[in-house]
């Protein structure tokens, strides 16, 4: 085994290589966020729907899918998504990109692991606003535009804040399906250098990471002060 001797020079000069598949990283993990969270809430009203049988199974599916590694969702979606549409509706979708494969396999865990804080911000709200909006005649859109929506996004931002650190590191694991993300390019740089510059290259990746999560969590907290701030000034304007 030969030794490897630490070099800084070396992540410095990788990291503009890897940086270079970033791009494919943002494209996963933003198309993964917005269908994750959409879906997420229409997993939600299901939830609270009064349909039992609706519920059950959406309750199921959440079980099931936070049960599983993400790593292995990947492959699931990857594998038997092509081979069940293939054997139920005769549909071909094995010659989509591998991006696309991951952006369901990660969309659909986003999904199904906000149902269910999107669920506990539901719960927490007091249903006497509810009701009194209900009483003055609002349609379930205006209620969830203005009672909802506002406070309910308040109390879940933290857990949401996490689910997007999550998401990101997720993404770490698209390599496996070949997929050219930044770990995926970092460990191409250092095969090339025939195994001998794997510290360097994960500690780029490390900083890559690090660096991206940071201005998420940044973003989340900038939105967590804009909506409590919201939130005060109508507070104020109701005591009065």
């Amino acid at each position: 085994m030969v030794a490897e001797t630490f070099d800084l020079k070396f992540i410095i000069d990788i990291l503009p290589r890897v940086l270079k598949a970033l791009p494919t990283t943002l494209y996963i993990t933003a198309w993964s966020a917005i269908f994750g969270w959409l879906f997420g809430l229409v997993f939600t009203f299901a939830r609270i729907s009064r349909y039992k049988v609706l519920s059950g199974a959406i309750g199921v599916c959440t079980t099931v899918i936070r049960g599983i590694p993400t790593v292995v969702l990947l492959y699931l979606v990857y594998f038997g998504l092509p081979n069940l549409l293939r054997g139920t509706t005769g549909i071909e979708i094995s010659q989509w990109e591998k991006t696309t494969f991951v952006i369901i396999a990660m969309a659909l865990e986003l999904a199904m692991t906000s149902s269910e804080m999107f669920r506990s911000a539901y719960n927490s709200l007091d249903k006497g606003q509810l009701e009194a909006a209900h009483a003055l005649g609002m349609t379930r859109l205006q209620r969830f535009r203005r009672i909802i929506f506002p406070q309910g996004l308040y109390v879940i931002l933290p857990n949401l804040s996490s689910a997007a650190l999550a998401l990101i590191q997720g993404t770490s694991l698209v390599y496996t399906l070949g997929v050219m993300d930044v770990l995926g390019r970092a460990r191409q740089i250092n095969s090339n250098e025939f195994g001998l510059k794997s510290l360097e290259a994960y500690i780029a990746v490390a900083l890559i990471y690090w660096a991206f999560s940071f201005v998420i969590t940044c973003l989340f907290k900038l939105l967590e002060r804009w909506f409590g701030r919201g939130l005060k000034t109508v507070a104020s304007s109701t005591s009065t």
